[in-house]
């Protein structure tokens, strides 16, 4: 047998397990890193589909990863991932590898960057678009050294349609400032990327056989002695010529940015080359890389989304807290209820458009966008413009619903502010996601919405218990003349609902509902924790304890008239929320009661308290960790009405 064939026969070196952090990848030669890259996505298609989390993007930016860490020493140069969900190579190449099976997972590894985890990880980000800034406010600072880092932003190319994007790039452009900005045009943010920018950069993405064609040419003719300059700089004009032919006005470069590309994002070799041109060049570089969301996965080219999230093959078991839950047959999510409503109201109402940020199916808005095309209006990551947008159609006689997570409408507060609430004009937000998020963190929990929108005059606040409710406040909000926020959680309706929707009273604004009487405490409950709460009363009862449940169904207007009327006849009044104690609707009773005339209740507040809620399991976990499940919300009244049960 020859030395070939005995070579060829043994068992490949798996380099991945050699590497540990990046020195140890810069130990590799160029040649070796397409079998690195090879490793690490095969690692990542077996680690993320048995832990779920963020497998698209992540599948994506391997080669673009791996050369980056190759290139650069990120001990001493700054790398700064958008949103940051796609940052699963970078914490396999930083020595992360073997926490991957707690992705996301209580005490585990968080699916964003988090500085606590690596000094790799220089932000804890989740929102689109703000890279560039953040590069840039540090190539700032690292300018009056002589020997200066380099500093990376890393930015897909719907994150770039941004508005703080381009903001960024304006002022980068004209600072002069050494910042490398790479775009990562996948054609994708969740679901397809929208908008002119997108179609500029599919243009670009065309004219690659182009370009190839111009610089060869460019090389040819070059190469003829005796030519002299005259002729090369007419060589140049007409490639310049050429170019903007094909792709007409070169954005990047009308900004001040130096741009490189297109180029193959899969070809690792190619891309450790360009970095290390790029690195060389002075002022600000954009590299366009062109990458394929879910490249390596079976399933990539078919599915609606590029596989962008999967679910774990098993259910993840809790690694600190026990939860009990009890089993329940399935019910619909309050997403699904939300889209169930709103098409029911589109078909009697041609009034009824929809607006999206980006988040067609995160929202549930992917039928509605199928049956009322002319209706639906995704926008693109532009929080901000959707809002104005959406004000601007409620002014010429629309009733818009601008359906934004609750962690994203705060991108567009100065808009809910001015283009809406001081318009006093009839915009909907249906605000998902609002409350504890479970596996995506303290970046996604949406914990903060009442406290920004409560101020604002005119603003109607609501929120339902279950899909009847849904219903009903969908209807309600689109009849209001006026602003009117409705916030719901990432989570099943009640599959059982306390009242049927025949027995219901009339739904209107500021008016609470009454679900059980009590004798010395009432809980005054808000949205998807009624649920929690009256789970806690029928415990109590159990125990001989009759306490009473409120559903407030309104943080602003307050039902003061109820508010009142149990000041005088409860003792203890316990407010529930799934939000930040602090200006939340527990505030809200508390400025209410403050004033009424003298009464004996006294108002206790239990909501989230002033911290940021990482990363769990579950969201049953979280509300168990902050105290606001049934078991805890038990543990509440029995310490308020300790006394008496002794």
């Amino acid at each position: 047998m020859s030395e070939s064939a005995t070579e060829s026969s043994q068992p490949q070196e798996h380099l991945l397990d050699a590497i540990s952090s990046p020195e140890d990848l810069k130990k590799l030669i160029v040649d070796q890193l397409p079998q690195v890259c090879d490793e690490l996505r095969g690692f990542l298609l077996d680690s993320v589909q048995n832990t779920g989390g963020h497998l698209g993007s992540n599948l994506g930016v391997v080669e673009l990863t791996t050369a980056l860490h190759h290139v650069f020493d990120f001990r001493r140069d700054r790398l700064v991932w958008d949103v940051s969900h796609q940052c699963y190579p970078h914490k396999v190449l930083t020595g992360r590898r073997d926490l991957f099976p707690s992705l996301r997972m209580t005490d585990g590894l968080c699916g964003f960057t988090h500085p606590a985890e690596s000094p790799y990880d220089l932000f804890h980000t989740g929102h689109a678009g703000t890279s560039v800034s953040l590069g840039l406010g540090m190539a700032k600072a690292l300018a009056h050294e002589t020997d200066r880092p380099h500093v990376v932003s890393v930015i897909g190319d719907a994150s770039l349609g941004a508005g703080v994007a381009f903001e960024a790039l304006n002022h980068a452009g004209a600072s002069g400032e050494r910042l490398i900005v790479i775009l990562n045009d996948n054609e994708w943010s969740i679901s397809k990327s929208v908008g002119a920018l997108a179609r500029y950069l599919s243009r670009i993405r065309s004219a690659r056989v182009v370009q190839r064609a111009q610089e060869e040419i460019h090389g040819l003719l070059s190469s003829i002695p005796l030519i002299g300059e005259k002729v090369e700089k007419t060589i140049d004009q007409v490639r310049e010529v050429l170019r903007h032919t094909i792709v007409q006005g070169h954005v990047f470069e009308e900004l001040g940015v130096t741009y490189v590309g297109p180029l193959d994002g899969h070809d690792v070799k190619l891309m450790a080359e360009n970095l290390r041109r790029v690195s060389e060049l002075s002022g600000v570089v954009l590299l366009h890389t062109l990458t394929e969301k879910g490249k390596g996965h079976p399933s990539a080219p078919t599915h609606p989304e590029r596989v962008h999230g999967v679910k774990a093959r098993k259910k993840p078991e809790s690694q600190k807290i026990e939860v009990q839950v009890a089993p329940q047959p399935s019910a619909q999510s309050f997403t699904g209820a939300f889209a169930d409503a709103l098409a029911e109201r589109a078909e009697k109402d041609v009034r009824v458009h929809v607006v999206t940020a980006g988040m067609p199916s995160g929202t549930g808005l992917v039928d509605f966008s199928e049956r009322f095309p002319a209706r639906f209006h995704d926008t693109g990551i532009t929080e901000q413009h959707a809002i104005a947008f959406a004000a601007g159609m409620a002014k010429a006689g629309m009733r818009p619903v601008a359906a934004i997570y609750s962690t994203f409408l705060q991108r567009g507060f100065d808009q809910v502010f001015q283009e809406v609430a001081l318009q006093n004009l009839p915009v909907l937000f249906c605000m998902d996601r609002a409350g504890l998020v479970g596996q995506d963190g303290p970046t996604h929990n949406g914990v903060f919405d009442i406290g920004f929108l409560r101020g604002l005059p005119n603003m109607v606040l609501a929120a339902p218990r279950d899909e009847t409710d849904m219903k009903r406040m969908i209807a309600l909000g689109l009849s209001h003349d006026g602003p009117v926020a409705l916030r719901y959680p990432r989570g099943n309706c009640p599959v059982h609902e306390r009242i049927q929707a025949s027995e219901r009273e009339g739904l209107s604004v500021g008016k609470a509902e009454v679900l059980g009487e009590g004798e010395e405490l009432v809980i005054w409950a808000y949205g998807a924790l009624v649920e929690e709460a009256a789970l806690a009363v029928e415990q109590l009862r159990e125990r001989g304890v009759n306490v009473g449940l409120v559903d407030a169904r309104f943080a602003k207007p307050l039902d003061e008239e109820l508010l009142a009327k149990h000041m005088r006849e409860y003792r203890w009044i316990l407010t529930v929320e799934e939000h930040q104690r602090a200006t939340g609707f527990g505030s809200a009773v508390l400025e209410a009661a403050n004033r009424l005339p003298r009464t004996q209740a006294r108002v206790r507040v239990f909501g989230i308290s002033d911290r940021y809620i990482d990363h769990m399991t579950t969201r049953e976990e979280q509300l168990a960790a902050v105290g606001l499940d049934a078991g805890a919300i038990v543990g509440h009244v029995v310490q308020l009405l300790r006394p008496k049960l002794v």
